[in-house]
């Protein structure tokens, strides 16, 4: 047994002897199962014949997939093959890099879930908070570093816009990307989006984006506040239009005001305004609203009225939802 490690021998003899033997027993098993031992990588894993460059910020799934395709395999097959006896677990990184031909640190950078992390989302009542989503990426940057499959990545809430290319990336964007080279009035929404992140910080902007989503979805549902809505929906489609409830345009054409709702709704100079009990106070408030967010409407609105946004406002959302956030 000691000539298996013995680098002096050469030929048949160079081979281990312990992977010939033969279990004698009467035993179910005839053959003894050979195990690799722990932190070993399978002698049968090599190098696929295809590399392909991990996206900035993709997931396991999508690369394994999009590596799968492009040597003709199965993905899931591929995957079981590559994480042996981990396959409960997540892929791991030194596996995936040899049978990729990329090196682990590019693959740790690169891949958003390669540590077997989840999307995680929570509830503020009735309304889900997501602090990281999956998406696709924006198809022409994907095609610019050589994809030739969609390309699904971890994102932020704000990211729902490729600026490079002018395109919608956020809800909807699985089954089309629409241009926005004649919606100004989106592409300068995402700009004041960002702006919000970089002043309040990303978790005070989640929550007051994801509220004013719920109050503008309400409002269009009731044919309510929703001119700009159908406007930028008519400079899709036409005037004629109809589409299905997911289309990625219908989401496109709401992000405007739902960004210029969310930043009144996260100020507390005019959330304090909203609740103020002077009346000047109220028309500032009632102003600022017709000219961002919703042309016509009136603050305050009468005391049994079922305003979403009254209902929030008056209700007490904005404290329950910002004043858990650390400072």
């Amino acid at each position: 047994m000691m000539l298996d490690f013995d680098p002096a021998v050469v030929a048949f003899s160079s081979q281990p002897f312990w992977l010939l033997w033969h279990d004698r027993s009467t035993g179910p098993s005839r053959r003894r199962r050979l195990t690799m031992p722990r932190g070993r990588p399978s002698p049968l894993l090599s190098q696929l014949p295809r590399r392909v460059a991990p996206f900035p910020g993709e997931i396991l799934s999508s690369y394994l997939r999009r590596l799968a395709h492009a040597n003709c395999l199965d993905p899931e097959a591929l995957r079981g093959h590559i994480a042996g006896r981990y396959r409960q677990q997540s892929v791991p990184a030194d596996r995936l890099a040899i049978a990729a031909g990329v090196p682990a640190a590019t693959l740790e950078h690169a891949l958003a879930d390669l540590d077997g992390g989840k999307v995680w989302i929570f509830r503020l009542g009735q309304i889900p908070i997501h602090p990281m989503t999956s998406g696709p990426a924006c198809g022409l940057c994907a095609f610019a570093r050589g994809a030739t499959e969609p390309v699904w990545c971890r994102k932020h809430p704000e990211q729902v816009i490729c600026l490079r290319h002018r395109r919608w990336i956020g809800t909807g964007a699985a089954t089309a990307q629409p241009c926005l080279d004649g919606q100004p009035d989106i592409l300068q929404a995402h700009k004041q989006h960002l702006r919000l992140v970089r002043r309040f910080g990303r978790e005070q902007v989640m929550i007051g984006f994801a509220f004013a989503d719920h109050i503008c979805r309400q409002w269009h549902a009731q044919r309510q506040h929703d001119e700009g809505f159908r406007r930028r929906m008519r400079i899709f489609h036409g005037p004629d239009w109809e589409v299905p409830a997911a289309d990625p345009t219908i989401a496109a054409a709401a992000y405007p005001q739902v960004v210029a709702l969310a930043r009144l709704l996260i100020s507390p100079y005019w959330g304090s305004l909203a609740v103020s009990f002077y009346h000047i106070e109220h028309s500032l408030f009632a102003q600022e609203m017709q000219n961002t967010v919703a042309p016509g409407y009136q603050w305050p609105q009468p005391r049994f009225s079922k305003d979403p946004l009254h209902r929030w406002i008056i209700g007490g959302n904005r404290k329950s939802a910002f004043d858990f956030l650390p400072p």
